[in-house]
């Protein structure tokens, strides 16, 4: 059995609905959407790939520059302490460039965002280079004081031969004169070569040749102790300028150099990898605005095709429009006459009515049936005969009584039926509706089905009561052509029922030949009809729908090829206690 449901109405996403979709003003904003979308991207990923900023090649060129002043200024150090510098000039002016320099190249890192992740390593760089100037201003000092001790030792040298007794033996027979030669040979070996072993070999010899020179006179041993006090400023000097030198050297200056130069080959392997991928991102979307603007294209011709194919079908729909404006005037002048027919048979109908009653009435009194008896008599005539005259004439006013209520039911129904309320809101019966509309359709009805009612006790509802008569009638008229094609009597089945949900459900089912399933998704659009040509309009459940739609209702249908197809209704219902709740039907809001 194939079921649909109108409300919500859905599709599966087939080839044709696909097309439908690719021709839609939707497609073509999504299309153009996207393509913005990617356009704005790529534009992005462009702008990032420009060429940057000059920040890093420039900061590594000037760190290469700062290098070489540095390995300058180490170089004009080393002379100073090996004694090639002839003073210390140049090294007190690298001093003052590299300075400079350092605080320089350190201004550039801040702001810059390439340069962010060097600001750490260059910091623990120029604190390095800032402990080895430190440490090279003490070997400037040490050597200061080397050169003037070292400028006064060739006067005290003379000093020490102008004394007398500096060439006589002494106890052990050894001359001062030769130990002051060792002393200076020893010192000046030292200051070549600053080792332990040889300041202590300095340190002996002085002690020796003070012990000489204490036993030799007061000239000779002040002469000794002022060239071996000088002597031992020289020595210390020198071992200190030494240990000094080693620590600069010790410094890892090397080291967070190297590693600031790794860090800028990686910060600039980065970039490269970085544009390469930014190049890579640029060609897929590239291909993909390519492919959406192809797309477009495409959804373009769609949509020209569609708007053709539209216009072809507004031209028809205006044809159908013009031909239903013609049958709804042709219509409603229908219901204007019909409601005038009525109301003008309703008065002689009304005066028949009346008349019936009272010959009923006159009929059924003594003298009337004495009358009847005294016209009619004959000699075989009894009583009995006279009263059952009375009683055939009675029969025959009731039935014409009957008759007249026929007509006047008729003329109520036809009269309801053609009232225009514009959606006018009120208190309806679903059974009465239903009623009544068989009551219209009776005349198709009686040769072509079989009526079985299954009416539950429902409430009444709040609904504009033409319009659901009319969804009624249109369902019942349907279900009789259906059934009339099957070339045996049918079976017509009005259920009603009331939900949990408090809505009522009406199901208005037949057992004609059903709903072929290419026609179920189509069977409530408006101007669709599998009826002949000027037998149907293709509006009746396009109506159906919208009426029930306007009603907060659903409309759904069931089908079975060959068994037969049920339609079901379930409308919201509003009981008194609810009547002063405003109900929107017909697209507007009604007081109920």
């Amino acid at each position: 059995m194939t079921q649909i449901t109108t409300a919500p109405r859905g599709a599966l996403f087939t080839r044709d609905t696909a097309q439908e979709f690719l021709a839609s003003n939707r497609a073509w904003a999504i299309c153009a959407g996207a393509i913005t979308v990617l356009a704005l991207a790529m534009a992005g990923v462009l702008w990032h790939m420009r060429p940057t900023s000059e920040d890093l090649p420039q900061f590594r060129g000037r760190f290469e520059a700062l290098r070489q002043i540095e390995k300058q200024w180490d170089l004009d150090l080393l002379a100073l302490e090996l004694g090639i510098a002839p003073n210390y000039d140049a090294v007190a002016r690298g001093t003052n460039v590299l300075l400079d320099e350092l605080d320089r190249v350190g201004a550039t890192l801040p702001g810059q965002p390439e340069l962010a992740g060097l600001a750490p390593q260059f910091e623990s760089y120029a604190d390095t280079v800032r402990e080895k100037i430190r440490l090279g201003d003490q070997i400037k000092a040490s050597y200061a004081m080397l050169r003037n001790s070292a400028s006064v030792l060739p006067a005290g040298i003379q000093a020490f031969f102008d004394a007398p007794d500096v060439y006589q033996p002494a106890g052990d027979g050894i001359r001062p004169s030769e130990e002051l030669t060792r002393a200076v040979i020893s010192m000046a070996s030292f200051v070549i070569s600053p080792t332990d072993v040889l300041a202590r070999t300095v340190e002996e010899d002085l002690a020796r040749m003070r012990a000489l020179a204490a036993g030799q006179g007061p000239v000779l041993a002040d002469a000794v102790e002022s060239l071996a006090a000088q002597a031992e400023v020289v020595v210390r000097e020198r071992r200190r300028g030494n240990d000094l030198m080693l620590a600069v050297t010790a410094l890892p200056a090397d080291d967070a150099a190297t590693s600031i130069q790794a860090a800028i080959v990686e910060a600039e392997a980065g970039a490269v990898n970085a544009r390469q991928r930014l190049q890579a991102v640029a060609i897929g979307l590239g291909v993909l605005l390519a492919l959406l603007i192809g797309l477009l294209v495409f959804t373009l011709r769609r949509r020209f095709v569609k708007l053709d194919q539209d216009n072809v079908l507004l031209q028809q729909e205006k044809q159908d429009a013009q031909e239903q404006v013609l049958q709804s005037a042709k219509l409603s002048a229908i219901g204007q006459m019909v409601a005038g027919i009525t109301h003008e048979i309703n008065t002689p109908l009304s005066y028949v009515r009346t008349v019936f009653e009272l010959v009923k009435e006159r009929v059924m009194s003594d003298r009337m049936i004495e009358a009847l008896a005294a016209v009619d008599a004959t000699d075989d005539d009894t009583e009995e005969d006279a009263h059952y005259r009375q009683e055939e004439l009675i029969l025959m006013l009731n039935d014409g009584l009957h008759g007249i209520d026929e007509i006047t039911t008729l003329v109520r129904t036809m009269k309801n039926f053609s009232r225009f309320d514009r959606g006018h809101a009120e208190k309806f019966s679903v059974v009465d509706g239903l009623e009544s509309a068989l009551l219209i359709a009776r005349s198709q009805l009686k040769y072509v089905a079989d009526i079985e009612r299954d009416f539950d006790t429902v409430p009444d509802i709040i609904a504009a009561p033409s319009q659901i008569r009319q969804v009624f009638l249109n369902l019942i008229n349907n279900a009789v052509d259906a059934m009339a094609t099957t070339g045996r009597r049918g079976r017509l089945v009005l259920r009603t029922r009331l939900t949990a949900s408090d809505t009522v459900r009406v199901e208005i089912s037949d057992n004609g030949p059903g709903i072929p399933d290419d026609v179920l998704p189509k069977i409530f659009d408006p101007f669709f009809t599998t009826k002949p040509v000027g037998d149907g309009t293709g509006m009746g459940l396009s109506i159906c729908y919208r009426i029930i739609e306007n009603h907060g209702g659903t409309i759904a249908v069931s089908t079975a090829p060959g068994k037969g197809t049920a339609f079901t209704i379930t409308l919201p219902r509003h009981i008194a206690a609810h009547d002063s709740t405003p109900v929107r039907t017909g697209g507007h809001t009604l007081p109920a």
